[in-house]
């Protein structure tokens, strides 16, 4: 079973095709990356597949089960994916620690069992002293890492990572690649991570998808 199919898919934004006829599959552990320049698609296509975006045609299917097509859109929320967004998507009123607690009360964790894995995460991202901020008291990379600690508390069946690295500095870059590798080894997740350096995409990925 593939952790994610993608067939024929259109998206159009207004009247400006978008995508046209993109087809692509991940398997589970797998990293696949979307290389382009600003402008290409990358995050349209990963917000069809998480299903902020509706297509106008072709289908996607998440851990074997269709998710977008003919006649169906599912919404995010019955999707099992996280998906880390390039402008960080952290609610203004959250600290840092409730951020990334969250995904884990919806999955019916307990408050206290939620709270010591959100705790555990952010220690992960090397935040395990700034759990009490919100994110006006964080930094833009800060914020970036809260953002991967939320998806990754998801525990979802996919993770759609876009620009996750684009505001840290070289050292916290390559510790969160590792990480992100690292999950995934264990985890067993199919990851699609969207960048614009090929660098990052060689380093990160099993395959490599050109996106112009």
């Amino acid at each position: 079973m593939t952790a994610l199919e993608v067939r024929g898919l259109h998206v159009a934004l207004g009247d400006t095709p978008v995508l046209r006829d993109v087809g692509l599959e991940a398997s589970p552990g797998e990293a696949l990356a979307l290389l382009g320049p600003s402008g290409s698609g990358k995050t349209t296509l990963l917000s069809a597949i998480a299903g902020f975006v509706v297509p106008s045609g072709g289908e996607i299917a998440v851990g074997g089960r269709v998710v977008s097509g003919p006649g169906l859109h599912e919404p995010p929320e019955r999707r099992s994916i996280g998906f880390v967004f390039q402008n960080y998507g952290l609610w203004p009123h959250l600290t840092a620690l409730q951020t990334v607690a969250y995904p884990l009360l919806r999955s019916g964790e307990s408050p206290p069992e939620a709270l010591v894995e959100a705790g555990r995460l952010l220690e992960m991202m090397g935040l395990e002293d700034l759990g009490g901020r919100r994110p006006s008291q964080l930094s833009g990379g800060q914020q970036q890492r809260v953002g991967v600690a939320r998806a990754l508390a998801r525990r979802a069946d996919l993770y759609l990572l876009d620009e996750p690295t684009a505001h840290l500095d070289s050292g916290l870059r390559a510790g969160l690649q590792q990480e992100i590798a690292a999950r995934m080894t264990a985890d067993g997740t199919a990851t699609v991570y969207a960048t614009h350096d090929a660098a990052e995409a060689m380093a990160v990925a099993h395959r490599v998808a050109l996106m112009r």
